[in-house]
Protein backbone atom coordinates (compact mmCIF):
# COMPACT_ATOMS: atom_id res chain seq x y z
CA UNK A 1 0.00 0.00 0.00
CA UNK A 2 1.19 3.48 -0.63
CA UNK A 3 3.00 5.43 2.15
CA UNK A 4 0.75 7.37 4.76
CA UNK A 5 0.35 10.74 3.49
CA UNK A 6 3.27 13.17 5.52
CA UNK A 7 4.72 16.43 4.72
CA UNK A 8 8.19 14.96 5.38
CA UNK A 9 9.94 13.90 2.29
CA UNK A 10 10.43 9.98 1.43
CA UNK A 11 13.11 8.17 0.30
CA UNK A 12 12.95 4.16 -1.08
CA UNK A 13 16.28 2.33 -1.41
CA UNK A 14 14.67 -0.59 -3.81
CA UNK A 15 15.92 -3.93 -4.55
CA UNK A 16 19.10 -3.82 -2.80
CA UNK A 17 20.84 -6.73 0.47
CA UNK A 18 20.01 -5.05 3.74
CA UNK A 19 22.91 -6.05 6.30
CA UNK A 20 23.11 -5.96 9.95
CA UNK A 21 25.38 -7.20 12.40
CA UNK A 22 22.98 -9.93 13.35
CA UNK A 23 22.05 -10.81 9.69
CA UNK A 24 20.69 -9.86 6.35
CA UNK A 25 17.84 -10.08 3.85
CA UNK A 26 17.22 -8.78 0.73
CA UNK A 27 14.45 -5.57 1.05
CA UNK A 28 13.98 -2.32 0.43
CA UNK A 29 14.25 0.45 2.92
CA UNK A 30 11.45 3.27 3.11
CA UNK A 31 12.86 6.37 4.83
CA UNK A 32 10.26 9.47 5.92
CA UNK A 33 12.18 12.35 7.33
CA UNK A 34 15.16 11.29 9.45
CA UNK A 35 14.02 7.58 10.23
CA UNK A 36 13.47 4.68 8.91
CA UNK A 37 9.98 3.49 8.55
CA UNK A 38 9.92 0.25 6.55
CA UNK A 39 11.83 -2.88 5.75
CA UNK A 40 10.25 -5.46 3.30
CA UNK A 41 9.86 -6.74 0.33
CA UNK A 42 6.89 -6.76 -2.19
CA UNK A 43 5.17 -3.62 -1.16
CA UNK A 44 3.60 -0.70 -3.22
CA UNK A 45 5.75 2.02 -1.19
CA UNK A 46 5.32 5.63 -3.21
CA UNK A 47 8.58 7.62 -2.18
CA UNK A 48 9.47 11.32 -3.42
CA UNK A 49 12.99 9.59 -4.47
CA UNK A 50 13.78 6.16 -5.50
CA UNK A 51 17.24 4.72 -5.39
CA UNK A 52 18.02 1.77 -6.76
CA UNK A 53 20.56 -0.59 -4.85
CA UNK A 54 20.27 -3.89 -7.00
CA UNK A 55 23.18 -6.08 -6.53
CA UNK A 56 24.36 -3.80 -3.80
CA UNK A 57 24.22 -3.88 -0.09
CA UNK A 58 22.17 -1.54 2.25
CA UNK A 59 24.17 -0.91 5.49
CA UNK A 60 24.38 1.04 8.52
CA UNK A 61 26.13 4.31 8.27
CA UNK A 62 29.85 3.76 9.87
CA UNK A 63 30.44 4.85 13.00
CA UNK A 64 34.19 5.96 13.74
CA UNK A 65 34.80 6.75 17.72
CA UNK A 66 38.08 7.84 17.67
CA UNK A 67 39.25 11.14 15.43
CA UNK A 68 40.95 14.13 15.84
CA UNK A 69 39.82 16.78 13.76
CA UNK A 70 41.41 20.35 13.75
CA UNK A 71 42.86 19.26 17.17
CA UNK A 72 45.53 20.66 18.95
CA UNK A 73 48.68 18.96 20.10
CA UNK A 74 52.29 19.42 21.55
CA UNK A 75 50.62 22.75 24.13
CA UNK A 76 48.40 23.63 21.36
CA UNK A 77 51.86 24.67 19.11
CA UNK A 78 49.92 23.01 16.14
CA UNK A 79 47.32 20.87 15.03
CA UNK A 80 45.62 18.27 12.63
CA UNK A 81 45.36 19.48 9.55
CA UNK A 82 41.76 18.65 8.59
CA UNK A 83 38.83 20.77 10.59
CA UNK A 84 35.74 19.45 10.95
CA UNK A 85 33.94 20.42 7.41
CA UNK A 86 36.88 18.84 5.67
CA UNK A 87 36.81 16.08 7.94
CA UNK A 88 33.23 15.17 7.87
CA UNK A 89 33.11 15.60 4.44
CA UNK A 90 35.75 12.99 3.93
CA UNK A 91 34.16 10.71 6.44
CA UNK A 92 30.91 11.19 4.05
CA UNK A 93 32.59 10.03 1.14
CA UNK A 94 34.18 6.99 2.89
CA UNK A 95 30.57 5.81 4.57
CA UNK A 96 31.18 7.07 7.72
CA UNK A 97 27.98 8.99 9.11
CA UNK A 98 29.20 9.48 12.51
CA UNK A 99 32.23 10.48 14.21
CA UNK A 100 33.80 11.20 17.82
CA UNK A 101 35.92 13.30 18.34
CA UNK A 102 37.86 14.65 21.58
CA UNK A 103 37.63 17.80 23.93
CA UNK A 104 41.28 18.00 25.26
CA UNK A 105 41.56 21.18 27.83
CA UNK A 106 42.68 24.29 26.96
CA UNK A 107 45.41 26.10 28.88
CA UNK A 108 43.46 29.05 29.76
CA UNK A 109 40.39 27.17 30.32
CA UNK A 110 38.20 24.62 32.35
CA UNK A 111 37.57 21.38 30.35
CA UNK A 112 34.17 21.64 30.89
CA UNK A 113 34.36 25.70 29.19
CA UNK A 114 36.70 24.10 26.57
CA UNK A 115 33.95 21.19 25.80
CA UNK A 116 31.36 24.07 24.95
CA UNK A 117 33.55 25.84 22.63
CA UNK A 118 34.63 22.69 20.66
CA UNK A 119 31.24 21.59 20.33
CA UNK A 120 29.91 25.03 18.54
CA UNK A 121 33.18 24.79 16.13
CA UNK A 122 32.18 20.82 15.03
CA UNK A 123 27.96 21.91 14.97
CA UNK A 124 28.64 25.38 12.45
CA UNK A 125 30.98 22.95 10.62
CA UNK A 126 30.32 18.98 10.24
CA UNK A 127 28.57 17.29 7.76
CA UNK A 128 27.85 14.50 9.42
CA UNK A 129 26.60 13.77 13.26
CA UNK A 130 29.20 13.65 15.83
CA UNK A 131 29.70 13.35 19.62
CA UNK A 132 32.56 14.40 21.64
CA UNK A 133 34.55 12.39 24.60
CA UNK A 134 36.36 14.15 27.42
CA UNK A 135 39.99 13.83 27.77
CA UNK A 136 40.40 13.86 31.56
CA UNK A 137 43.72 15.90 32.02
CA UNK A 138 46.18 15.57 35.78
CA UNK A 139 45.07 16.83 38.31
CA UNK A 140 47.64 19.13 38.67
CA UNK A 141 46.25 20.96 35.43
CA UNK A 142 42.45 21.06 36.46
CA UNK A 143 42.06 19.96 40.33
CA UNK A 144 37.93 20.11 40.20
CA UNK A 145 38.23 18.30 36.99
CA UNK A 146 36.18 15.67 38.74
CA UNK A 147 32.99 18.27 38.71
CA UNK A 148 33.29 19.04 35.37
CA UNK A 149 33.28 15.25 34.02
CA UNK A 150 30.25 14.82 36.32
CA UNK A 151 28.47 18.24 34.68
CA UNK A 152 29.60 16.87 31.18
CA UNK A 153 27.90 14.28 32.01
CA UNK A 154 24.56 15.55 33.26
CA UNK A 155 24.34 18.07 30.49
CA UNK A 156 25.40 16.71 27.28
CA UNK A 157 25.78 13.51 27.93
CA UNK A 158 29.45 12.62 27.87
CA UNK A 159 29.72 9.50 29.03
CA UNK A 160 32.83 8.29 27.69
CA UNK A 161 36.38 10.03 29.28
CA UNK A 162 39.92 9.33 28.04
CA UNK A 163 42.84 9.04 30.38
CA UNK A 164 46.46 8.89 28.79
CA UNK A 165 49.04 6.04 30.53
CA UNK A 166 51.38 7.71 28.41
CA UNK A 167 53.19 11.31 28.02
CA UNK A 168 54.67 12.50 31.31
CA UNK A 169 53.91 15.59 32.52
CA UNK A 170 51.58 16.66 30.26
CA UNK A 171 48.74 14.03 29.44
CA UNK A 172 49.58 10.88 31.47
CA UNK A 173 48.05 10.35 34.61
CA UNK A 174 49.30 8.32 37.60
CA UNK A 175 47.67 5.41 38.86
CA UNK A 176 46.17 7.22 41.90
CA UNK A 177 44.32 9.34 39.21
CA UNK A 178 43.25 6.51 37.03
CA UNK A 179 41.71 4.70 40.11
CA UNK A 180 40.01 7.62 40.98
CA UNK A 181 38.42 8.48 37.35
CA UNK A 182 37.48 5.11 37.60
CA UNK A 183 35.64 5.40 40.49
CA UNK A 184 33.56 8.01 39.32
CA UNK A 185 33.14 6.32 36.16
CA UNK A 186 31.85 3.27 37.86
CA UNK A 187 28.94 5.55 40.16
CA UNK A 188 28.12 7.18 37.22
CA UNK A 189 28.23 4.36 34.68
CA UNK A 190 30.51 6.49 32.31
CA UNK A 191 32.88 4.12 30.24
CA UNK A 192 36.77 5.17 31.14
CA UNK A 193 38.86 4.88 27.84
CA UNK A 194 42.51 4.29 27.75
CA UNK A 195 45.49 5.43 25.70
CA UNK A 196 47.85 2.52 27.05
CA UNK A 197 51.33 2.76 27.01
CA UNK A 198 53.58 3.27 29.63
CA UNK A 199 55.15 6.53 29.63
CA UNK A 200 57.91 6.12 31.56
CA UNK A 201 58.92 3.12 29.38
CA UNK A 202 58.83 5.25 26.57
CA UNK A 203 60.72 8.15 28.16
CA UNK A 204 63.26 6.07 29.25
CA UNK A 205 63.93 4.45 25.81
CA UNK A 206 63.53 7.64 24.16
CA UNK A 207 66.51 9.22 26.09
CA UNK A 208 68.38 6.02 25.17
CA UNK A 209 68.09 6.36 21.92
CA UNK A 210 68.73 10.22 21.94
CA UNK A 211 71.83 9.64 23.72
CA UNK A 212 72.99 7.15 21.38
CA UNK A 213 72.49 9.23 18.26
CA UNK A 214 69.58 7.89 17.17
CA UNK A 215 66.93 10.87 16.42
CA UNK A 216 65.67 9.86 12.87
CA UNK A 217 62.04 9.64 12.22
CA UNK A 218 62.92 5.69 12.33
CA UNK A 219 63.35 4.92 15.72
CA UNK A 220 60.22 6.31 16.80
CA UNK A 221 58.83 2.62 17.16
CA UNK A 222 61.65 2.02 18.79
CA UNK A 223 61.12 4.13 21.59
CA UNK A 224 57.88 2.93 21.64
CA UNK A 225 57.88 -1.35 22.34
CA UNK A 226 55.58 -3.72 22.01
CA UNK A 227 56.00 -4.38 25.99
CA UNK A 228 55.17 -0.72 26.88
CA UNK A 229 51.72 -1.44 24.94
CA UNK A 230 51.45 -4.53 27.10
CA UNK A 231 52.36 -3.75 30.30
CA UNK A 232 49.96 -0.62 30.35
CA UNK A 233 47.26 -2.74 28.91
CA UNK A 234 47.68 -5.13 31.81
CA UNK A 235 48.10 -2.42 34.01
CA UNK A 236 44.66 -0.86 33.38
CA UNK A 237 42.42 -3.84 33.03
CA UNK A 238 43.71 -4.99 36.39
CA UNK A 239 42.90 -1.16 37.92
CA UNK A 240 39.53 -1.70 35.95
CA UNK A 241 38.81 -4.61 37.28
CA UNK A 242 39.63 -3.36 41.45
CA UNK A 243 36.73 -0.50 40.68
CA UNK A 244 34.46 -3.21 39.40
CA UNK A 245 34.05 -0.63 35.90
CA UNK A 246 34.21 -1.73 32.02
CA UNK A 247 37.17 -0.47 30.11
CA UNK A 248 37.43 0.66 26.24
CA UNK A 249 41.42 0.47 24.68
CA UNK A 250 41.77 2.58 21.91
CA UNK A 251 44.12 1.99 19.02
CA UNK A 252 45.30 -1.43 19.97
CA UNK A 253 48.49 -2.11 18.23
CA UNK A 254 50.54 -4.61 20.03
CA UNK A 255 49.78 -8.32 19.54
CA UNK A 256 51.38 -8.68 22.75
CA UNK A 257 48.41 -5.84 24.01
CA UNK A 258 45.62 -7.61 22.08
CA UNK A 259 46.62 -10.91 24.28
CA UNK A 260 45.65 -8.76 27.56
CA UNK A 261 42.74 -8.23 26.20
CA UNK A 262 41.23 -11.52 24.75
CA UNK A 263 42.83 -13.01 27.96
CA UNK A 264 40.37 -10.99 30.21
CA UNK A 265 37.21 -11.03 28.06
CA UNK A 266 37.98 -15.01 28.15
CA UNK A 267 37.51 -14.67 31.95
CA UNK A 268 34.14 -12.59 31.54
CA UNK A 269 36.19 -9.05 32.35
CA UNK A 270 34.39 -6.33 30.92
CA UNK A 271 37.14 -5.25 28.42
CA UNK A 272 37.36 -3.91 24.56
CA UNK A 273 39.65 -3.22 22.54
CA UNK A 274 39.99 -1.03 19.70
CA UNK A 275 41.88 -1.27 16.15
CA UNK A 276 42.72 0.75 13.40
CA UNK A 277 43.12 -0.30 9.76
CA UNK A 278 46.75 1.07 9.75
CA UNK A 279 47.97 -1.20 12.26
CA UNK A 280 46.14 -4.29 10.05
CA UNK A 281 47.15 -2.96 6.65
CA UNK A 282 50.46 -1.32 6.75
CA UNK A 283 54.02 -1.59 8.31
CA UNK A 284 57.23 -1.00 9.61
CA UNK A 285 58.76 -2.68 6.26
CA UNK A 286 56.68 0.30 4.65
CA UNK A 287 58.59 3.16 5.61
CA UNK A 288 61.94 1.84 7.31
CA UNK A 289 63.85 3.21 3.67
CA UNK A 290 62.20 6.85 3.61
CA UNK A 291 64.35 9.12 5.90
CA UNK A 292 62.56 11.82 7.17
CA UNK A 293 58.94 11.04 4.95
CA UNK A 294 58.88 8.45 7.51
CA UNK A 295 57.12 10.82 9.45
CA UNK A 296 53.61 10.10 7.25
CA UNK A 297 53.60 6.89 9.71
CA UNK A 298 53.96 8.19 12.69
CA UNK A 299 51.57 7.43 15.62
CA UNK A 300 51.49 6.36 18.90
CA UNK A 301 51.39 3.55 19.15
CA UNK A 302 53.38 3.02 16.46
CA UNK A 303 52.51 0.97 13.04
CA UNK A 304 54.84 -2.00 13.90
CA UNK A 305 56.08 -4.92 11.70
CA UNK A 306 54.30 -7.12 9.58
CA UNK A 307 54.81 -9.73 11.20
CA UNK A 308 52.38 -8.04 13.51
CA UNK A 309 49.49 -8.40 11.75
CA UNK A 310 47.94 -11.44 12.08
CA UNK A 311 47.82 -11.69 15.38
CA UNK A 312 45.79 -8.29 15.24
CA UNK A 313 43.70 -9.84 12.57
CA UNK A 314 42.99 -12.94 14.67
CA UNK A 315 41.62 -11.45 17.97
CA UNK A 316 39.37 -8.75 15.60
CA UNK A 317 38.04 -12.02 14.03
CA UNK A 318 37.63 -13.86 17.52
CA UNK A 319 36.87 -10.98 18.84
CA UNK A 320 39.49 -10.52 21.31
CA UNK A 321 39.32 -7.03 19.71
CA UNK A 322 35.47 -5.47 19.20
CA UNK A 323 36.10 -2.31 16.77
CA UNK A 324 37.78 -1.11 14.11
CA UNK A 325 38.43 3.20 14.34
CA UNK A 326 40.95 4.82 12.68
CA UNK A 327 42.54 7.57 14.93
CA UNK A 328 42.24 9.95 12.33
CA UNK A 329 44.98 12.76 12.78
CA UNK A 330 45.52 14.02 9.84
CA UNK A 331 48.87 15.85 8.77
CA UNK A 332 50.60 17.06 5.68
CA UNK A 333 53.62 15.96 4.83
CA UNK A 334 54.31 19.77 2.63
CA UNK A 335 53.50 23.11 4.53
CA UNK A 336 50.59 25.08 3.71
CA UNK A 337 50.10 28.51 4.35
CA UNK A 338 47.61 28.66 6.23
CA UNK A 339 48.12 25.78 8.70
CA UNK A 340 50.62 25.86 11.77
CA UNK A 341 53.44 23.53 11.82
CA UNK A 342 53.03 20.11 9.83
CA UNK A 343 54.81 16.92 9.84
CA UNK A 344 58.30 18.06 8.22
CA UNK A 345 58.66 20.83 11.10
CA UNK A 346 61.71 19.37 12.43
CA UNK A 347 62.90 16.67 10.09
CA UNK A 348 65.07 13.92 11.42
CA UNK A 349 64.05 14.35 15.01
CA UNK A 350 61.77 12.13 15.86
CA UNK A 351 60.30 13.35 19.49
CA UNK A 352 59.10 16.54 17.64
CA UNK A 353 57.33 14.78 14.40
CA UNK A 354 53.71 15.32 15.24
CA UNK A 355 52.32 12.44 16.00
CA UNK A 356 48.70 11.03 14.01
CA UNK A 357 48.11 9.55 10.27
CA UNK A 358 44.87 10.34 8.17
CA UNK A 359 41.98 7.20 7.69
CA UNK A 360 38.80 8.61 8.09
CA UNK A 361 37.59 8.06 4.45
CA UNK A 362 39.42 4.87 3.86
CA UNK A 363 38.65 3.33 7.00
CA UNK A 364 35.39 0.95 5.04
CA UNK A 365 37.15 0.99 2.10
CA UNK A 366 40.72 -0.77 3.35
CA UNK A 367 38.96 -2.89 5.52
CA UNK A 368 36.40 -4.27 3.28
CA UNK A 369 38.64 -5.54 1.06
CA UNK A 370 41.26 -6.75 3.84
CA UNK A 371 38.81 -8.11 5.76
CA UNK A 372 35.45 -9.14 3.43
CA UNK A 373 37.28 -9.63 -0.39
CA UNK A 374 40.00 -11.77 1.71
CA UNK A 375 37.90 -13.67 3.78
CA UNK A 376 39.03 -12.67 7.29
CA UNK A 377 35.31 -11.63 8.16
CA UNK A 378 31.94 -11.93 6.73
CA UNK A 379 29.76 -8.80 5.62
CA UNK A 380 27.99 -9.29 9.34
CA UNK A 381 30.94 -8.98 11.12
CA UNK A 382 32.04 -5.84 8.81
CA UNK A 383 29.39 -3.92 9.93
CA UNK A 384 29.53 -5.13 13.65
CA UNK A 385 32.86 -3.78 14.25
CA UNK A 386 32.65 -0.48 12.15
CA UNK A 387 29.29 0.65 12.86
CA UNK A 388 26.92 -1.38 15.37
CA UNK A 389 29.40 -2.34 17.93
CA UNK A 390 30.63 1.28 18.29
CA UNK A 391 27.05 2.66 18.91
CA UNK A 392 26.39 0.36 21.58
CA UNK A 393 29.44 0.91 23.61
CA UNK A 394 29.15 4.65 23.15
CA UNK A 395 25.65 5.23 23.93
CA UNK A 396 24.10 5.36 20.56
CA UNK A 397 22.00 2.21 20.01
CA UNK A 398 18.98 1.57 18.16
CA UNK A 399 19.51 5.41 17.09
CA UNK A 400 22.91 4.62 15.36
CA UNK A 401 24.63 1.55 14.35
CA UNK A 402 21.46 -0.72 12.74
CA UNK A 403 19.22 -0.07 9.48
CA UNK A 404 15.96 -1.37 11.47
CA UNK A 405 13.25 0.80 11.85
CA UNK A 406 12.75 3.93 14.14
CA UNK A 407 16.49 4.22 13.61
CA UNK A 408 17.89 7.41 12.22
CA UNK A 409 18.12 6.96 8.22
CA UNK A 410 21.70 7.09 8.30
CA UNK A 411 22.54 4.46 5.30
CA UNK A 412 25.24 3.00 2.97
CA UNK A 413 24.58 1.73 -0.39
CA UNK A 414 27.80 -0.39 -0.89
CA UNK A 415 28.54 -1.66 -4.50
CA UNK A 416 30.71 -5.10 -3.66
CA UNK A 417 31.66 -4.74 -7.54
CA UNK A 418 32.94 -0.88 -8.15
CA UNK A 419 36.86 -0.98 -8.50
CA UNK A 420 38.96 1.70 -7.22
CA UNK A 421 42.57 2.94 -6.33
CA UNK A 422 42.94 4.86 -3.50
CA UNK A 423 45.22 8.33 -3.73
CA UNK A 424 45.96 11.35 -2.32
CA UNK A 425 45.03 13.07 -5.06
CA UNK A 426 41.35 12.07 -4.58
CA UNK A 427 41.19 11.98 -1.59
CA UNK A 428 38.74 14.81 0.54
CA UNK A 429 40.93 14.88 3.29
CA UNK A 430 43.64 17.88 3.56
CA UNK A 431 46.06 15.69 3.81
CA UNK A 432 48.31 15.42 0.97
CA UNK A 433 49.66 12.11 1.19
CA UNK A 434 47.81 8.40 2.13
CA UNK A 435 49.09 5.60 3.77
CA UNK A 436 47.23 3.48 1.49
CA UNK A 437 48.36 4.87 -2.08
CA UNK A 438 48.08 3.18 -4.76
CA UNK A 439 45.84 -0.16 -3.19
CA UNK A 440 43.34 -1.31 -5.13
CA UNK A 441 39.77 -2.01 -3.91
CA UNK A 442 36.76 -3.71 -5.44
CA UNK A 443 33.44 -2.02 -2.90
CA UNK A 444 32.76 1.44 -2.22
CA UNK A 445 30.11 3.82 -0.61
CA UNK A 446 27.94 5.16 -3.88
CA UNK A 447 25.16 6.33 -1.90
CA UNK A 448 25.49 7.94 1.52
CA UNK A 449 22.61 9.25 3.69
CA UNK A 450 22.41 10.86 7.15
CA UNK A 451 19.41 11.17 9.10
CA UNK A 452 17.37 10.65 5.97
CA UNK A 453 19.44 13.59 3.88
CA UNK A 454 21.42 12.10 0.47
CA UNK A 455 24.97 13.77 1.17
CA UNK A 456 26.67 11.28 -1.40
CA UNK A 457 25.51 9.65 -4.52
CA UNK A 458 27.03 8.04 -7.57
CA UNK A 459 30.07 9.20 -5.58
CA UNK A 460 29.32 12.90 -6.03
CA UNK A 461 28.34 15.25 -3.19
CA UNK A 462 24.63 16.22 -3.20
CA UNK A 463 22.96 19.79 -2.52
CA UNK A 464 21.95 18.57 0.75
CA UNK A 465 26.05 18.35 2.29
CA UNK A 466 26.10 22.15 1.39
CA UNK A 467 22.95 23.18 3.42
CA UNK A 468 22.36 21.21 5.90
CA UNK A 469 24.68 20.72 9.33
CA UNK A 470 25.19 17.42 11.61
CA UNK A 471 23.77 17.54 14.96
CA UNK A 472 25.51 16.95 18.61
CA UNK A 473 24.26 13.92 20.00
CA UNK A 474 24.21 13.37 23.74
CA UNK A 475 24.55 9.41 24.40
CA UNK A 476 23.55 6.95 27.03
CA UNK A 477 25.41 4.61 28.81
CA UNK A 478 26.84 1.21 27.18
CA UNK A 479 25.24 -1.53 25.97
CA UNK A 480 27.77 -3.89 27.17
CA UNK A 481 27.36 -7.06 25.31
Amino acid sequence: MPAQPSSEPTTLIRGGTVVNAEGFVRADVLVRGERVIGIGVDHDWDADTVIDATDKYVMPGGIDVHTHLEYPIDGFTTRTADDFATGSVAAAFGGTTMFIDFVKKRPDASLYETFVDRRKVAEEKSIVDFSLHAIVPPLAQQADVHEDLERLYEEQGVTSWKFFMAYPGTQMVEDNELLAGMDLAKRLGALPMVHAENGHMINRASSQLLESGKTAEIHHVDAHGHSSEAEAVHRAIVLAEEVGTPLYVVHVSSEQAAVEIARARSEGIEVWGETCPQYLLTALEDYEGLGDRAAGYICSPPIRERANQAGLWKYLAADGLSTLATDHAAFCMEQPDDLPPQKLRSPGYFPKTPNGVPGLEDRLKVVWEAGVVEGRMDICRFVELVATRPAKLFGLYPRKGTVSVGADADIVVWDPNSDHTITAAESHSRTDYNLYEGMHVTGLPVTVLSRGKVLIHDRQLQEAATTTRGQYHCRENAQLY
